[in-house]
């Protein structure tokens, strides 16, 4: 064995034994224990090594996987310890640099700045998004301070006791940099839209701590950001990569992106830092201006039409409208044109229209019936609407653990409240429900097929007619209110509704909202989370589906006063006059030219739920 190859041996012994001193530990809680060996560990792996740790033995690279992830932990920890010491501080702001690796975050932060100034000249970002912001968020608070002084900054991670640490050390500023802060706790394998907004983003270091976990996290930021939109990923190499996973900038590549420079530092700074820029994809293009130009020719002839009510030429062009719009697509609807934006909306009008009578119509029809809720199956998209209401219980479930609503509103629920029924007949039976609608035509049809069922779902059922801006004190009594896609159509109109919602509805009290993306954007408005965070909720999920269910769902919950600071109270509140509309459009992927007719088959069949 060579003296080189001997020197590596050694280092990765050294290593070998810190991580099981490390793992040892009762707590990586800070003590001076805990800081003598990472001292030590720290002090192994940042001196220049040959050491390639692609190249270890699967051993090693289990021991190295490990010791990122006690790494971590540890980081986690110390920042906590810190953040809760800083905000005992009247300025917590003015007091960072008792951190005591403060000056390693000014330094990397300046690094990547200057990086990024020198291989995309002239950026001046509007937006940032930090995705592992942790909470003591330095990196964010520095070039915030320091670099980009124009710029908001949306910090995201997974851990909302990080965020709330982070919220109690900017909330004092109300101005200057902390208005420029906000802190959202999410996956960022939930993000999409969101992602399109922003003009640079960074990747923390400890996002995705395998190499197929960075990966994927790389090439769902590349599927989701901007063209044009600058990426910062933080790496390492030689033997600081047991401290830090390493990023192969092929991985980058491969996720839809230009890399422009790669830097190893060799001084103080810890990580490596890749500077890369989202592609423009030429065929993306033109398979958008494809796709827009279809749907425009399809609104056109859907507005010529004598009637919206059922018939086949009406089942024929809507069946092509989805047909077009619910394939995953690249399209963004708000970067569409002028024109592009007022055929959108008046295209989401139509189809609110055009549902509105096919409900309306069927309620008709099941209303000849002794007991009308044993035939709601001969909807012909009675379905679509089951598993609609089964994935936003499941994910109100998974994201507020233990919830029994006692008292249930639903606001839009149109001619048939198909969505009431499914979660108060297989959902939550405990639940009283009181569906609000603008249409006293709609509910006058709702209450005949309820109103045979005296007891049961039809006793739990209550039926309103009232606009929800003129909803106050009633919205305190909920545990849980549902937001139908179509209350509320332009986007002002929508975070008005939200808005409305979040000054009466009570603290702690569940928020289901109905939203949209990608080209089914064309069919429902999509709601900005961020407005939804100014409304004074907490945004737990935000979930886009890729089969038949075309609605996306987001899951909020209204938070406490105190957890409410700078811009996200009430900026909304701004916003123009909301009319409630009805009913929320439930198109079916699986429309067929020949669905109406089908739909008297399918009548004749009796359909059960």
């Amino acid at each position: 064995m060579d003296a080189q190859n001997k020197e590596v041996a050694a280092l990765i012994e050294k290593i070998a034994g810190l991580q099981a001193a490390i793992a040892a530990l009762p707590s990586l809680s800070p003590s001076p224990e805990v800081d003598r060996l990472f001292t030590d560990l720290v002090t192994a792996c940042v001196p220049p090594s040959s050491v390639d740790v692609t190249k270890l033995s699967p051993e090693h690279q289990r021991m190295r996987e490990a010791l990122i992830r006690l790494c971590s932990a540890a980081e986690g920890k110390l920042e906590a310890h810190y953040a809760d010491l800083l905000a005992t501080f009247d300025n917590p702001l003015d007091h960072l640099g008792r951190f005591p690796y403060y000056s390693n975050y000014v330094n990397l932060s300046r690094l990547e700045y200057e990086l990024l100034a020198r291989h995309v000249p002239g950026i001046a970002p509007a937006r940032v998004a930090f995705v592992g912001s942790g909470p003591l968020p330095f990196s964010s608070f520095v070039l915030a301070a320091h670099h980009l002084p124009d710029a908001h900054f949306d910090n995201y991670d997974l851990c909302g006791a990080a965020n709330e640490r982070a919220r109690k050390l900017f909330g004092a500023s109300e101005d200057g940099v902390g208005a420029r802060m906000k802190f959202h706790t999410a996956d960022v394998a939930d993000l999409t839209q969101e992602l399109g907004a922003y003009d640079v983003v960074f990747l923390a270091a400890l996002v995705g701590m395998a190499a197929e976990e960075k990966a994927k996290v790389i090439a769902h930021l590349g599927a989701h950001m901007v063209e044009g939109a600058s990426l910062v990923v933080r790496s390492a190499h030689g033997a600081r990569g047991f401290l830090y996973p390493i990023v192969d900038p092929e991985d980058i590549r491969r996720g839809g992106f230009e890399v422009l420079a790669v830097h190893h530092p060799e001084g103080e700074v810890i990580n490596s830092v890749i500077v890369a820029r989202k592609a423009v994809d030429a065929h993306a293009d033109n398979e958008v201006a494809a796709l827009i130009e279809k749907i425009a020719g399809l609104q056109a002839a859907i507005a010529e039409l004598p009637s919206l009510s059922p018939s086949p030429e009406v089942d024929r062009l809507f069946t092509a409208l989805v047909t077009a719009c619910v394939p995953p697509s690249p399209v963004d609807v708000t970067k569409l044109s002028p024109e592009h934006q007022r055929m959108r909306e008046a295209l989401i009008r139509l189809c609110s229209a055009a549902e509105g009578k096919l409900e309306a119509h069927y309620a008709d029809l099941l209303a000849t019936f002794d007991n009308p809720l044993d035939h709601l199956g001969r909807f012909p998209y009675y379905s679509n609407y089951v598993n609609l209401s089964r994935l936003e219980y499941e994910l109100l479930a998974r994201h507020v653990p233990g919830i029994a609503p006692a008292r249930v509103a639903f606001v839009g629920s149109g001619p048939l409240p198909f969505s009431s029924f499914v979660l108060a007949a297989h959902h939550l039976p405990d639940a009283q429900f009181d569906n609000y609608d603008l249409c006293g035509a709609a509910n006058e049809r709702t209450r005949k097929l309820f109103g045979a069922s005296e007891d049961g779902v039809g006793a739990r059922m209550k039926f309103h007619t009232a606009d929800v801006a003129d909803l106050t004190q009633e919205l305190g009594a909920y545990d849980v209110v549902f937001l139908a896609a179509l209350v509320g159509m332009a986007a002002e109109e929508k975070a008005k509704v939200i808005a409305h919602l979040g000054a009466h509805m009570v603290e702690g009290a569940s928020l289901v909202v109905r939203s949209a993306h990608g080209a089914r954007g064309f069919l429902y408005p999509i709601v900005d989370p961020e407005d939804i965070r100014r409304g004074r909720f907490e945004v737990l999920a935000v979930h886009h589906p890729e089969g038949e269910v075309i609605n996306s769902v987001i899951v909020a919950r209204k938070v406490v006063d105190a957890k409410l600071s700078g811009p996200q109270n009430g900026d909304a509140h701004a916003r123009g006059a909301v009319p409630l509309v009805s009913p929320p459009c439930s198109f079916s992927t699986k429309m067929e030219a020949g669905a109406l007719e089908k739909s008297e088959e399918l009548a004749a069949k009796e359909l059960a739920f």
